[in-house]
């Protein structure tokens, strides 16, 4: 049985600006930047289907993280 993931709060906000970030210069990119309906629209699709995709690795990065710092911890205990 695999271990349980928790999702922080942490994980939520790095998701969240990564996506939004990302999806703004990802529309950039595929449009001209610009404040119109269209943009508006291409950057929140990006971000949308940025944190869908990132979601896990998002996750694995924390959890490769925190086993580290548990190592870490446990080496400077002994």
């Amino acid at each position: 049985m695999p271990e349980e993931v928790p999702v922080n709060r942490t994980d939520i906000v790095i998701l969240t600006a990564v996506s939004v970030l990302g999806g703004v210069v990802l529309a950039s990119l595929l449009m001209t930047p610009e404040l119109t309906p269209r943009f508006v629209n291409a950057a929140m699709i990006s971000a949308v289907l940025l944190a869908f995709f990132l979601f896990i690795p998002v996750m694995g990065v924390r959890m490769f993280v925190d086993d580290r710092r548990v190592k870490d911890e446990e080496d400077s205990s002994h």
